[in-house]
C-alpha cells in the first residue's frame, strides 16, 4: 500500500470511529474492564424496569458468561448516582410481581456510587440520551464481586471500565 493510501485509510477510519462515537448514547454504551473480560452493557430500560429514580439499566457479563443485572438511580440531582447489581434472582418482567425488599437484599451483590470519568475529572453520569463518557468508575465493585459471586482472588475487575463500543 502506498503511504498516501495508508494515510487516507487511517483518516477515513478515524472519522468513522468519531462519527460512531458521537451517535452513541449512554443507554447503548458498552464498557469493558479491559483486562479480564468483563462487559458492562447499557440498554434502553423497559417501563417496568425503571421504578422510582432509576435512570439507566444494564447487564454485567462476567468472563465465564454469567450475567448480573442492575441499574443506576439518582437522588433528585443532589447526591451521587448509585448503581446496583443482582445475582441469584431473575429481573422481573412485565407480568411479574415486583421483588420485595427482602428479595432484593438477598440477591443484591453490589450497591455503590457510579461516576463518569472524562478529561481526567470525575463527574456525574449523562442522561440516557446523551453521549457516554470515556470511562466509568463503579466504586468498590471488584471487592463486592470477589466476596459474592467469584470463586477466588484475581478474578475481580478493577473499578474503572472503559467505553469500547455502542450497541
Amino acid at each position: 500500500m502506498r503511504p498516501l493510501s495508508a494515510l487516507a485509510l487511517v483518516s477515513a477510519l478515524t472519522v468513522t470511529a468519531a462519527t460512531a462515537e458521537e451517535a452513541c448514547t449512554m443507554e447503548h454504551a458498552v464498557y469493558s474492564d479491559g483486562e479480564l473480560g468483563y462487559a458492562l452493557t447499557f440498554r434502553p430500560g423497559k417501563s417496568w424496569e425503571m421504578p422510582g429514580m432509576t435512570s439507566l439499566v444494564y447487564e454485567l457479563t462476567l468472563p465465564d458468561g454469567r450475567q448480573l443485572w442492575g441499574g443506576v438511580a439518582s437522588n433528585m440531582g443532589t447526591s451521587r448516582e448509585v448503581g446496583s447489581l443482582h445475582s441469584g434472582c431473575e429481573r422481573p418482567g412485565l407480568d411479574d410481581p415486583d421483588l420485595t425488599d427482602a428479595q432484593i437484599a438477598e440477591c443484591r451483590v453490589w450497591h455503590n456510587n457510579v461516576y463518569a470519568l472524562a478529561d481526567g475529572r470525575i463527574t456525574g453520569l449523562p442522561f440516557a440520551d446523551e453521549v457516554p463518557p470515556p470511562s466509568l468508575v463503579l466504586a468498590d465493585i471488584g471487592r463486592a464481586l470477589r466476596y459474592s459471586v467469584l470463586t477466588g482472588p484475581g478474578e475481580e475487575p478493577w473499578d474503572q471500565f472503559d467505553l469500547v463500543g455502542c450497541k
